[in-house]
């Protein structure tokens, strides 16, 4: 069934593409196809959100979490990692806003010690290095042809595990390494219900798996939980009696995710917030916990560990 087909049926998206993921490990037709929608999303999910911040003139939710997060780091002398599964990069906008900080490189993102950001999915400004078979070079072609010319032939693209890269949007030839003989396309995992697999350096990973190692409170914003492959290594690699906090816009899908992430076993406690993103990360200055439209723990809350966050202990096991 064609996307088109699913969304008028009312079917659930991302599983439908975990579905066209399964199949087309049988199905060669379906390569083009998926690699066809990594672009289009690249393309569309780096036009609309630039497009909202410069409305937003900066202005985002994510700017006030890391305005309180910054302070509170410096304070305390602790760090922070940053995971987002999201593919836009409304996140390092906020972390160049506030940090001052750039991504330039690939490995921009995993270099500050007070404040690393992780995109296990993948992000609109990155691509994957790939190849064709007997090193075939499309050299002849225009360089706006080479992308499409690219997805025909994504059956047979031998993709390059760990060559991963920041694009610079001044290259005119982006699709093309002429030097190194080789291709770059969208860095995306496509979307689905538990997403199959990362889509970042292995550097990263191995140097999230290192962070989690040291992380006392885990804070989840808007985020379900139903990554299989991201429960395992938090499973894996969190130390255990950790503190979870879910932030969503209602208490029944906070506890869902709670739900979810307890089932790695390495939580002891979690408090939600069911006001949303927006309600978390407005700072609440000179105003008590009772307030009308206040009661839900804000980053304030957690950050500076007021009694106003209600902590319920929970066996690990449950």
């Amino acid at each position: 069934m064609h996307l088109r087909n699913a969304a008028a049926a009312g079917e659930d998206i991302e599983e439908v593409l975990e579905a066209y993921q399964e199949e087309k490990r049988a199905f060669s037709a379906l390569h083009p196809q998926l690699t066809a929608l990594r672009a289009y999303l690249s393309s569309l999910l780096t036009q609309l959100p630039n497009r909202w911040h410069e409305d937003a003139v900066g202005q985002t939710n994510y700017v006030s979490l890391l305005n309180e997060l910054a302070a509170s780091l410096e304070s305390s002398g602790q760090a922070a990692s940053l995971v987002t599964f999201n593919y836009d990069r409304l996140l390092e906008y906020a972390v160049q806003d506030v940090y001052g900080k750039r991504f330039r490189e690939i490995e921009d993102y995993i270099s500050p010690v007070d404040l690393r950001l992780y995109k296990p999915h993948g992000s609109v400004n990155w691509s994957q290095a790939a190849k064709l078979p007997s090193n075939a070079w499309l050299g002849d072609q225009d360089p706006e042809d080479v992308l499409h010319l690219l997805i025909e032939q994504a059956g047979s693209l031998q993709w390059l595990p760990d060559e991963y890269r920041v694009d610079d949007p001044d290259d005119g030839d982006p699709y093309r390494d002429v030097q190194n003989q080789m291709y770059w396309l969208p860095a995306l995992a496509a979307p689905a219900r538990h997403k199959a697999g990362f889509s970042c350096p292995q550097s990263h990973l191995d140097a999230l798996a290192k962070d989690l190692s040291e992380v006392d409170t885990v804070v989840a914003i808007g985020w379900r939980g139903r990554e299989k492959h991201f429960l395992d290594l938090l499973a894996t690699s969190l130390p255990g009696e950790c503190r979870l906090f879910v932030v969503s816009e209602s208490e029944t899908s906070a506890m869902a995710t709670v739900d979810e992430l307890w089932s790695t076993r390495k939580f002891s406690r979690y408090a939600i917030s069911a006001d949303g993103f927006s309600g978390f990360a407005s700072p609440r200055i000179g105003m008590p916990a009772t307030v009308a439209g206040m009661s839900a723990p804000t980053a304030t809350d957690l950050l500076s560990g007021s009694q106003a966050v209600p902590w319920i202990v929970r066996s690990a096991h449950k």
